[in-house]
């Protein structure tokens, strides 16, 4: 049998030094003494946190990035619905028939807010989240939070930012055929949402936006440190 040898990682925070706790699979750590926030790579670098729907009794507060990006839509094309042939007579669009149209290119602002904990949802969730108006909290004074599974950094953060900012466009009402976009990223952070433990989900205050624990693999973990 063979001996590993396994490194240890003292977690400490670089602003007062106490402990920082999270999961093995955690990058992101947030310190309940001193309220900082910390993304590790080479090394501890801090990322803004702010507060959403955190002060219910009983929430499981988690962390999701908030992601403020410029979208460029390089190309867009809709089509129709439906076709008609004066041949075949009315049918379903198939897609392969003409109708398609370019439509909204340009450049505009937006906010993209998803899990940074691991989920098989994390793109579907971002788009259902896109639409809701999440607006910071005033933490009550004194009160400790633990925020735990933050295991998505920086780098996967932008390229998730990129599929929601698709799947916003492909969520849209018109009938979309193609999309061709790019982002380009101004200012990045973590919202620390509350969340209702029910009985498969967890369930974001305030709104009707549930992910299964079904869809988290760290959710035992999660419910277990909260």
């Amino acid at each position: 049998m063979q001996n590993s040898l396994s490194k240890l990682t003292l977690l400490r925070c670089s602003n007062c030094g106490s402990d920082l706790r999270g999961l093995s699979s955690d990058v992101i750590f947030y310190c309940t003494e001193c309220g900082r926030c910390w993304i590790s790579g080479e090394r501890f670098n801090p990322v803004t946190i702010e507060f959403v729907r955190a002060d219910d009794s009983g929430s499981v507060i988690l962390p999701f990035w908030r992601i403020d990006a410029s979208v460029n839509i390089l190309s867009r094309h809709s089509r129709m619905e439906s076709s008609m042939s004066v041949v075949e007579g009315f049918r379903e669009f198939t897609g392969r028939e003409r109708g398609l149209t370019e439509s909204d290119t340009g450049i505009h602002r937006d906010r993209f807010i998803f899990p940074a904990f691991s989920t098989n949802l994390v793109l579907s969730t971002g788009v259902r989240m896109h639409l809701e108006n999440f607006l910071p909290d005033s933490p009550e004074q004194g009160k400790r939070y633990t925020i735990s599974g933050g295991s998505v950094g920086m780098d996967d953060a932008v390229l998730l930012a990129r599929g929601v900012a698709v799947g916003v466009e492909v969520s849209r009402s018109d009938y979309l055929a193609s999309v061709d976009l790019d982002i380009e990223v101004h200012a990045t952070g973590i919202y620390a949402v509350g969340c209702t433990p029910e009985k498969h989900a967890f369930r974001i205050n305030g709104s009707k936006i549930g992910i299964p624990y079904a869809a988290v693999p760290d959710s035992d973990d999660i419910l277990r440190l909260s």
